[in-house]
């Protein structure tokens, strides 16, 4: 979502986990604000979604793809559609601890290409398809320079 996304494996080069490749300063916003609300704060960001948090806790997802298939599309005002009614949710989570395998295997069964990465309900990063591609081509890199990946 934004930037600060380190890349050097933590702890040696072994197993990637979800926290060394996710998103760390992720931008929320509230189910009552409006789409065009939620739309400039992604375009301010330059950003594609907007974790979308209630007390505190992740309860949905919003995307450019959420307003546009579902407002935009349907000539509905953004000024007036609430991120709650577009919204996807449950959101799917998993833990900083996560690996770079199991969190790719949610995102295939859960048919998503966003997952939200918690601790103790509390939203501490995100991890997105094109993160998790990084996190495998850098992994294949080193085994590949250290010789045990073959070419």
């Amino acid at each position: 979502m934004a930037t600060s996304r380190p890349r050097r494996c933590r702890g040696g080069c072994g197993v990637v986990f979800v926290r060394d490749v996710m998103t760390r300063d992720v931008i929320v916003v509230e189910p009552d604000r409006t789409i065009l609300d939620a739309a400039k704060r992604m375009a301010a960001k330059k950003i594609g979604g907007l974790v979308v948090v209630e007390h505190g806790r992740p309860i949905g997802l919003v995307t450019d793809r959420e307003i546009l298939w579902k407002v935009t599309a349907k000539e509905r005002n953004p000024a007036k559609v609430t991120v709650r009614e577009v919204m996807t949710a449950p959101v799917v989570t998993v833990s900083p601890l996560t690996t770079l395998r199991a969190a790719a295997r949610v995102m295939l069964e859960k048919k998503t290409r966003w997952i939200i990465v918690t601790r103790l309900d509390n939203v501490e990063g995100i991890v997105t398809a094109s993160d998790l591609t990084e996190g495998f081509l850098e992994t294949f890199a080193r085994a590949t320079r250290r010789g045990i990946a073959s070419r």
